[in-house]
């Protein structure tokens, strides 16, 4: 039966709370702040009252760093969110929020429970895997717990070669644990000089890397920690890994559409505040022009600002593009056909370059429901960097390569079918430092550029409900990644169209 400790003073709601414990089989005892110490360390879960914050939430700190296997569950009777982030911050595992709903209050604790218990259990084969001695490098024991648990794991000796890594991470990493074992550990990851340090030294910390998964790159976050004997002897270290690919670009893409959403406000703020007056002006330059004579010397510094003010306002409207919301036009549109017009537009730049165009089209390709004007001035954008990036220096070889095929992505956790329109020139490539900033409005790195070019593509792509991405080629040269869905809803419309016509 397991054991659950109960921290608080005696009260309805910690009567309450140990009442549906002892109803899911719960084996529960009382201690008063003041006798936190007598809780055991084979506790399986434990509730703690919040209601001083200070103390209360230095005694979750506290029985955290001497129970470090055993879940805390915060309980809290005051509904606020600040003492909520508090104590997760504190070292609880889990927040158990009482309300004045008793039906509630029932199903919430059970669910603690449950969710408390599934902690305890990975925290247990962590712990195992973090003190249990392994026989040798080569010859890891495949009995050990470390091969059950659903985290990818590494283990390391004090020399950091590896020992045993479990199919998770197996998984993760793309390697065997037959090929890996025996090797050091940063022949296999980019770990910096000074982290390796840390190891050796039994610290604890976490990171992340990037790592090659077929043909992506992956995000991965790790936390490493010291494997120690009984005697206190430092045995090596465990690596514990998480795929954080998907995570890391969703916030990467609410942050972006955050910083559009409030640059398309100010943009629009200005773009009303300048091109009011600048019409003021146009209207009386006009009046004036019209009594005036053609061949005087006044007349042609009146056009002169004419065209200065036509100038500014095609300017603003440039810049910040990005700040219209017009609705879409949408149709079904050809996506090899739209390639084909923006080659004929360029052609002459094509040639000037002497770049040459590959195309490879996939067949029977479905036509999509999109705004075929604003794709195409997203295809014009991408390939008037690759024609600038290839012109900029003396290559042996120009060439442009266009691809288009069915795809997928995954969105949340479902799969969404796709085409996917690649642009992979054979130019010098983005340096990798400004490729996480490269949609960024009014990040640019040439001398004349607005920045605005592909965070006008990026909000495109993203309003079609695609991807766009940027990387660069093993071989060289920049590849941009455009991912259309089958099926296109706008904010406009009341259910999917998901029919297919094909081309």
């Amino acid at each position: 039966m397991p054991k659950v400790a109960i921290v608080a003073y005696p009260s309805v709601r910690t009567a309450f709370l140990m009442r549906v414990l002892n109803l899911q089989s719960m084996k529960t005892e009382l201690y008063t702040p003041d006798f936190v110490d007598a809780i055991e360390f084979g506790t399986d879960i434990i509730y703690i009252e919040v209601l001083n914050e200070e103390s209360d939430l230095e005694m979750i700190r506290q029985l955290r760093e001497k129970l470090w296997t055993t879940p805390i569950v915060s309980f809290v009777s005051t509904p606020s969110i600040d003492l909520v982030v508090k104590s997760f911050r504190a070292g609880a595992s889990d927040v158990l929020l009482y309300s004045n709903d008793v039906t509630r209050n029932s199903i919430e604790a059970a669910d603690s429970v449950h969710r408390a218990l599934r902690q305890r259990q990975k925290m247990l084969l962590q712990h195992y895997a973090l003190t249990t001695p392994f026989p040798s490098i080569t010859a890891p024991a495949q009995t050990n717990s470390i091969y059950q648990l659903p985290q990818p794991i590494i283990v390391m000796d004090r020399l950091l070669r590896i020992m045993a890594l479990n199919p998770a991470a197996e998984e993760i990493i793309s390697i065997s644990e037959q090929s890996a074992c025996g090797k050091d550990v940063s022949l296999l990851f980019s770990i910096s000089v000074e982290e390796r340090e840390k190891i050796l030294s039994g610290y604890s910390f976490r990171s992340e890397m990037l790592i090659q998964h077929g043909e992506q790159m992956k995000t991965i976050g790790y936390s490493i920690s010291p494997r120690v004997k009984e005697n206190g002897e430092l045995d090596g270290a465990v690596m514990i890994l998480k795929d954080i690919t998907e995570v890391r670009r969703r916030r990467q893409q609410a942050e972006k559409a955050e910083k559009m959403q409030t640059l398309g406000e100010i943009a629009a703020a200005i773009s009303h505040e300048v091109k009011n007056p600048l019409a003021g002006i146009k209207s009386m330059v006009q009046a004036v022009l019209i009594d005036m004579d053609e061949n005087t010397e006044p007349y042609q510094y009146l056009k002169r600002i004419l065209q200065e003010v036509d100038r500014i306002n095609n300017f603003i409207e440039s810049t910040f593009a990005f700040a219209r919301h017009r609705r879409p036009r949408i149709i079904r549109s050809s996506i090899p056909d739209i390639l084909e017009s923006v080659i004929a537009l360029l052609s002459e730049n094509f040639k000037r370059s002497g770049i040459e165009v590959v195309r490879d089209y996939a067949e029977d390709l479905p036509t999509l429901r999109i705004d075929p004007e604003q794709i195409r001035q997203v295809f014009l954008n991408i390939m008037l960097n690759a024609i600038e990036a290839m012109s900029a220096k003396e290559l042996q070889r120009r060439q442009l390569f266009l691809s288009v095929k069915p795809s997928a992505f995954k969105q949340g956790k479902e799969e969404v079918g796709c085409l996917e329109i690649q642009f992979q020139d054979t130019g010098p490539g983005v340096p990798e430092d400004i490729l996480t900033k490269i949609f960024d409005p009014f990040f640019t790195t040439k001398p004349n550029g607005t920045g605005l070019g592909l965070a006008i593509c990026y909000k495109i792509i993203n309003e079609h409900g695609g991807r766009i991405d940027v990387s660069n080629a093993p071989e060289g040269g920049a590849v941009v990644s455009v991912k259309l869905p089958l099926t296109f809803k706008t904010s406009y419309e009341t259910s999917p169209i998901t029919e297919v016509v094909q081309a």
